[in-house]
C-alpha cells in the first residue's frame, strides 16, 4: 500500500510541474511568448578551403528546343514529286555548332565534327560525295557572311539571292548557285547556301546535289532544314 501511495504522489507532482511550466509560458493577454537563441546562418565553404565561400556552379549546356534526344528515331511523312513518302528520321544535336535537326537515316549518314555536322548520301562515295548537307557556324554577322559567300560563289556561278522562312529557325537568306557564270547552262553540281541569323553570329547550311538529283535531294534537304532549331553553342 505504501509503494502505491508514493507512486501516485510522484505522478501528481509531475503533472503539477508540467501545468506550472505551461502557465508560466503565457503572458497576461493569453498569448504564448516564445524565446529562442539567435540563429546563425553559415556561408557554404569550399571542401579544399574551409574559410572560403563556395564558387558558383558551372553553366549547364543550353537545353534543346525540340524536346527530342540525340539519336531519337521516329517516322514522318513528306511530299516528293507530288507523292507522299514515309521517312524514318533520327534526331541530331550538335552543341558545338549550335543546331539540332532531323535527318532520314535510311538515306544519309551523319558525320559530327567539332566545327561542322554533315549528312552524306549513303549512295555516294564518302570521300567524294555529290549529295550532302553541311552545317557550320560563324561568329560574324549574317550580313557579313552573306556578302562573303555571295562573292565566293559569284566567281563561278550566276547567283540568285532570296529570303526563305524556315519552320523552326525563322527567316534566313538563301543563295542559290545553279547557273554557270556567263552562260545560261545549268551546272552539274548545284550549291544552295542558307545563312541563318543567331545571337552569337549565324549558322551556315550548304546543300550540295547533282543537277539530276535536284527533285529528290533538293527537296529532302529543304524538309531537313525546316526541322532545324538554332541552339546556344557550348
Amino acid at each position: 500500500m505504501k509503494k502505491k501511495t508514493v507512486s501516485r504522489i510522484l505522478v501528481t507532482v509531475a503533472a503539477l510541474a508540467m501545468l506550472t511550466a505551461m502557465l508560466g509560458g503565457c503572458s497576461g493577454k493569453g498569448e504564448n511568448t516564445v524565446t529562442s537563441e539567435p540563429v546563425v546562418v553559415l556561408e557554404p565553404q569550399s571542401a579544399n578551403n574551409p574559410g572560403a565561400a563556395s564558387e558558383p556552379a558551372p553553366e549547364v549546356e543550353d537545353a534543346t528546343k525540340s524536346g527530342r534526344a540525340d539519336g531519337e528515331r521516329f517516322d514522318d511523312t513528306i511530299i516528293l514529286e507530288g507523292m507522299e513518302e514515309t521517312v524514318h528520321y533520327e534526331h541530331a544535336i550538335s552543341f558545338p555548332v549550335g543546331v539540332e535537326l532531323d535527318y532520314d537515316y535510311e538515306s544519309f549518314k551523319r558525320n559530327t565534327e567539332p566545327e561542322r555536322i554533315t549528312f552524306v548520301s549513303l549512295y555516294d562515295d564518302e570521300e567524294k560525295p555529290e549529295n550532302y548537307l553541311e552545317i557550320t557556324f560563324s561568329t560574324e554577322s549574317a550580313e557579313s557572311v552573306i556578302a562573303s559567300e555571295s562573292e565566293a560563289l559569284s566567281k563561278d556561278y550566276e547567283i540568285l539571292t532570296s529570303e526563305r522562312e524556315l519552320t523552326n529557325a525563322g527567316t534566313c537568306t538563301r543563295i542559290e548557285a545553279s547557273v554557270i557564270k556567263g552562260t545560261n547552262d545549268m551546272a552539274d553540281q548545284i550549291v544552295v547556301v542558307y545563312v541563318i541569323p543567331a545571337e552569337d553570329g549565324c549558322r551556315i547550311a550548304k546543300a550540295h546535289y547533282a543537277i539530276e538529283a535536284a527533285e529528290g535531294f533538293g527537296h529532302r534537304f529543304n524538309y531537313m532544314l525546316d526541322t532545324l532549331y538554332v541552339l546556344k553553342r557550348s
